[in-house]
């Protein structure tokens, strides 16, 4: 697929990533805790990438056999497009494989060995949930259906451990506090009791969407989103213990936020991106589980949100993020495509 790294300021695939006033987000936009966060020492380097071939936002974004597999989303005009665009590191090249069969939003991913699994997602523009599930085999380029959610809903947060996957949060209607494990060996659903923890201050702590998830030491973080809409985002910063099945809470995020994105890479929980009202964020802050300390890491070149993945592309030390909305709402799309490395 020809490389679209170079696409002019006039081409309709690009539109809004040229505009400096969508590029850049004006001093004291973010919202930081009453806490100094300090500068890294490392703060890293992002790096521009082959752009994508198609521009795409609230998508599904993974990481699979040393690939970026970019899966449905906003494109070209449509809330629910079925492309599946995948990037490959070692030539930097793109290219299109077989698309999702059930076409949608917000859709939630996880991947184990070779497959990738898809859960939920919109219909419309952030709304009208499904419970259709997908599983896609890389080493086949074919999709299979697995059984749907037990209730449909889409911009859950999705990561993997220990061979199973955890559906956590959400949006039905409102925005929901729903745990559940899914199990690819024998394909059945558990529930677990919601997320909401024990802390008595934190009375809304489950009931989140469009956050941000990663393991680290067999454990679940999961850091920001909001309770219905971006008016009532949080940096709040949960945890879960499989062993204890128990919740517990760490130092919130500095940056209140919803639609961003986190990874796990060197050591440092990183979380990026994301929308308030009328803000898109360039915000890239890195977490120390050991210190349990947030500290301030390079920005990203293009603030972006809707760049769903929950958990961010990492492959090796690198953290790829393609697409995304450099703007807030669904109106516009963006090809640009980077990585960020701590080098």
């Amino acid at each position: 697929m020809a490389d679209s790294k170079n696409g002019s300021q006039e081409d309709p695939l690009f539109s809004g990533l040229f505009d400096p006033t969508i590029t850049s987000i004006p001093q004291g936009v973010s919202q930081p805790n009453p806490d100094i966060v300090p500068n890294a020492e490392n703060m890293g380097v992002w790096k521009e990438e082959t752009r994508m071939p198609i521009a795409t936002a609230e998508m599904g974004v993974i990481a699979c056999n040393g690939k970026v597999h970019v899966i449905g989303g906003y494109a070209r005009g449509q809330v629910n497009s079925d492309y599946h665009q995948v990037f490959d590191p070692a030539t930097g090249e793109w290219t299109l494989k077989a698309p999702i069969p059930y076409a949608c939003n917000h859709l939630s991913m996880a991947a184990i060995g070779s497959k990738i699994y898809s859960f939920g997602g919109f219909i419309e523009q952030n709304r009208c949930p499904h419970s259709n599930c997908f599983v896609y085999d890389d080493d086949t380029d074919e999709w299979e259906r697995i059984p749907n959610l037990l209730r449909p809903r889409g911009a859950i947060s999705a990561v993997e451990l220990n061979g199973q996957i955890h559906l956590l949060g959400g949006r039905n209607v409102r925005s929901v506090d729903w745990h559940e494990i899914y199990d690819p060996e024998t394909q059945q659903y558990q529930l677990l009791n919601d997320m909401r923890g024990s802390t008595p201050t934190q009375p809304f702590a489950g009931q989140r969407c469009h956050m941000g998830a990663v393991v680290v030491d067999g454990k679940i973080h999961c850091i920001g989103g909001r309770k219905d809409s971006y008016d009532f985002n949080t940096g709040l910063h949960s945890v879960f213990d499989p062993e204890s099945l128990t919740w517990s809470f760490r130092k919130e995020m500095p940056t209140i936020r919803s639609g961003h994105s986190v990874a796990y890479v060197n050591g440092k929980i990183l979380a990026f991106g994301g929308e308030a009202r009328g803000l898109v964020f360039e915000a890239n802050e890195s977490y120390d589980t050991k210190t349990e300390k947030w500290e301030i890491v390079a920005p990203m070149p293009v603030p972006r949100h809707g760049l769903h993945g929950a958990t961010a592309a990492v492959i090796g030390n690198t953290v790829y993020v393609p697409g995304g909305a450099p703007i807030t709402g669904g109106s516009v799309q963006g090809a640009y495509h980077d990585s960020f490395t701590f080098g």
